[in-house]
């Protein structure tokens, strides 16, 4: 990390069919200004928010404040939160699964995915994002760990296990 602010971008905030809804009504915003229905700038207006809006997270690790963003048109929307004191910063994995069925037909797809938490207590936590690589994960825990001067207790075997930073 080479600024002072980690950012993670989750994914999207809405449901894909509403990304699609944006662009369908931002190409009818496009026909209707060309027409110059005045219609046309509402539709735009929703369709480039629907089309665009993205979660994530940030952490000012020289401030130590966290927040969660709403993204829209590359400005980010939300309230810092300071940091309390770490207990320590945790690497665990999640795992996924999705049934799926037809008729007779059934499937499940399973996957997973590998998460940083900044525990403050058992009762608080604050999310730092998720990842799909192991040493990407560790790479990034180890940063933070490192620039909130705490703990790292890698979570993902069965075994926790604590790693020096």
């Amino acid at each position: 990390m080479k600024s002072n602010i980690y950012t993670k971008q989750s994914g999207r905030f809405a449901l894909p069919q509403f990304q699609m809804l944006g662009v369908v009504l931002l190409i009818v915003g496009v026909i209707y200004s060309i027409q110059l229905n005045p219609w046309g700038i509402a539709f735009l207006f929703i369709g480039v928010v629907l089309a665009t809006m993205t979660t994530g997270v940030q952490i000012n690790l020289e401030k130590r404040t966290h927040r969660n963003y709403i993204r829209i048109v590359g400005f980010k929307y939300g309230n810092w939160v300071e940091i309390p004191t770490l207990d320590y910063v945790s690497v665990f994995v999640e795992h996924y699964s999705q049934d799926m069925g037809v008729a007779s037909i059934n499937a499940t797809d399973k996957y997973k995915d590998f998460k940083i938490s900044l525990i403050v207590s058992k009762t608080q936590r604050f999310d730092a994002g998720g990842f799909n690589d192991k040493t990407e994960t560790f790479k990034v825990a180890e940063e933070i760990a490192k620039e909130l001067d705490t703990k790292l207790l890698d979570y993902t075997s069965t075994e926790p296990k604590w790693i020096n930073v």
